[in-house]
């Protein structure tokens, strides 16, 4: 299918702009008809799909995006919910800014080695119950989402998808924290004090609700053996990546992937028969969040390819006016590819979206980390980044709201939510484009 105007990105931005504006000025009817919506838009794009190409294509639309990408996407999450749903960290409640301030350090920095998303689930569930007599939590929710869930992860190619596709096409490992570490630890710090700032002010209005935890209550950690399936499921991630390849109605499919996809599987049924069900109902571990996720991102997987396929064709496509722009006369201005590729990757997947700027700016991995590598580093930081502005930035943002609400954390909209990304990140962004 050749996608050659803007009209076919028409079913994606109706879903970004229903999600962003029908909670607000309709809650009621989004509250009831959310799930729907969708595969609403979806239903609209496979339509125009049957009558401007022909029926058989419309299966091609659908399942090619979902063996390609969202089958092992959803079952990579769904392996982490569910092992990270099974281990049952605890501290004693009410311990205050300072702790949960070294709480957002130590998760950041976890998150660059083993993944946003594996950090994310393992840790979210404890810091909500530490914080569980708070009358303010929403900002706990948006600053572990804006560090753990996403910034955190440009540590190395563990951290976030977008950094390990640069190590498959040859970046080498070490490459990300030897040159992004001055950014990324000078933003975790910043947004850290921040937090901190915050954090104290929602606290000294609540003195009198609840009083620090004083007593000897130790830190507990149940569930160890899935500690161990965690472990294996990130060296699944790494390791589990050759060339051979089989063929299914035409394509070209990874052996590796569906090896990876059946050892994910069989570790997520391990999890759920080895782990004693009172860790789970302690947990407050539900199938909800997953199946959240799982619903809204087949609709986002399906409509988004004539989007990545227009920005694939670059200067020849029908964006081409954003290349021109970022790149005038051929050379890349390091800003604009800085907030385009990031902008980009707060509403569409991260990782395909530093696939496209890997390509467009060399294709070269040697180059990029040499004479090129200003241009690396700026759509590296952004796309990891970036994340953080919207829900479906990163997947785990999702998750983490959908955990929080069966917390009894009153969440933001979509718009909500960037309300507080917008007014926090794009100050550090700015400076951040204005350094590179």
């Amino acid at each position: 299918m050749d996608f050659v105007n803007l009209f076919w990105i028409v079913p994606f931005i109706g879903i970004i702009f229903s999600m962003s504006f029908i909670p607000v000025i309709y809650p009621a009817f989004w509250n009831k008809y959310s799930s729907y919506i969708p595969f609403i838009w979806t239903g609209i794009y496979l339509v125009a799909i049957f009558f401007v190409f022909s029926p058989i294509t419309v299966i091609t639309a659908i399942f090619k995006p979902l063996i390609d990408d969202y089958l092992s996407f959803i079952i990579q999450i769904t392996a982490l919910y569910i092992v990270s749903g099974g281990i049952y960290i605890n501290f004693p409640e009410g311990k205050g800014p300072s702790f949960n301030t070294i709480f957002l350090i130590f998760g950041s920095i976890l998150a660059g080695w083993i993944g946003t998303t594996g950090a994310a689930m393992l840790l979210i569930r404890p810091f909500l119950r530490i914080n569980a007599k708070r009358k303010h939590k929403v900002h706990l929710m948006i600053f572990f989402i804006f560090l753990i869930a996403n910034i955190g992860g440009a540590a190395t190619p563990l951290g976030d998808p977008p950094l390990f596709i640069g190590f498959l096409k040859g970046i080498d490992f070490f490459w990300f924290i030897k040159h992004l570490y001055p950014i990324l630890f000078s933003t975790i710090i910043a947004l850290c004090l921040l937090f901190y700032l915050i954090d104290s002010f929602y606290f000294k209005k609540e003195t009198g609700r609840f009083e620090l935890s004083r007593d000897n209550a130790s830190f507990t950690i149940k569930g160890i053996r899935n500690l161990l399936l965690l472990i294996i499921i990130l060296l699944t991630v790494i390791l589990c990546d050759f060339d051979k390849t089989f063929e299914v109605f035409g394509e070209q499919y990874k052996y590796s992937s569906l090896l990876r996809n059946v050892i994910l599987v069989s570790v997520s049924f391990l999890s759920i028969k080895i782990t004693h069900k009172n860790i789970r109902e302690q947990n407050g571990f539900t199938i909800a969040p997953i199946k959240e996720v799982a619903e809204f991102f087949i609709a986002i997987f399906i409509t988004v390819a004539p989007v990545l396929y227009i920005l694939g064709k670059g200067q020849n496509g029908a964006l081409s006016f954003i290349f021109d722009w970022i790149a005038p006369n051929g050379e890349f201005i390091l800003s604009k590819c800085f907030w385009i590729s990031g902008l980009l990757s707060s509403i569409l997947d991260n990782a395909p979206t530093f696939l496209i700027f890997f390509h467009i700016t060399s294709g070269n991995a040697l180059e990029l980390m040499t004479t090129k590598a200003s241009l690396l580093m700026s759509f590296s930081i952004s796309t990891v980044f970036m994340g953080a502005l919207t829900y479906i930035g990163n997947a785990p943002n999702l998750m983490v709201r959908s955990i929080s609400e069966s917390y009894g954390v009153k969440v933001p909209s979509f718009l909500g939510y960037m309300f507080w990304s917008l007014g926090i990140l794009i100050p550090i962004f700015l400076i951040i484009s204005y350094l590179l």
